[in-house]
């Protein structure tokens, strides 16, 4: 099955934003800062004038620069939801596809359940919490690393001794 997002637009604001319509008419807009940034391959794009001579290439697989420097659309897509805002009904269905209780769900987080019932009705949830949801969600063993089921009823007495 092909997965691919295809491109249909692209266009360049400042300071390193990209505005993509995909051509399942969505809109997105993908912060490339950090790759502009963290990666020396795309040094070259901090010259703004050069960063807005982005194109779509390849029928919509890619972006493309006049330097030649390319970008899938993959990766484009794949940044556009890591930017995603994730707010209250996402923790929920969150919580739901991981099977998590809210004292689990603030087990996890090392917080208290008051704050994650707060989280649950939250406009916009702490980018740690929504990096850390997106992380665990999509390798379960990071997941499974830190994941403590509580257990119904009080904790048992050890014998003394």
């Amino acid at each position: 099955m092909n997965t691919l997002r295809r491109i249909d637009k692209i266009s360049a604001s400042a300071p390193y934003l990209l505005h993509v319509t995909w051509r399942d008419g969505r809109d997105d807009v993908v912060d490339m800062t950090g790759v502009v940034n963290g990666l020396e391959i795309f040094a070259s794009l901090r010259d703004p004038a050069l960063f807005a001579t982005v194109k779509v290439v390849d029928w919509g697989s890619g972006i493309e620069w006049q330097n030649g420097l390319d970008y899938s659309s993959d990766s484009l897509a794949h940044l556009a939801e890591e930017q995603r805002d994730m707010a209250g009904p996402e923790l929920r269905e969150w919580q739901e596809e991981m099977g998590l209780s809210i004292q689990e769900t603030a087990d996890l987080f090392g917080v208290a359940p008051s704050t994650v019932k707060e989280y649950r009705k939250a406009g916009r949830l702490p980018i740690a919490w929504q990096i850390a949801c997106r992380a665990m969600r999509k390798d379960r063993e990071t997941f499974l690393a830190h994941y403590r089921p509580r257990l119904a009823g009080r904790p048992r007495k050890l014998p003394a001794g």
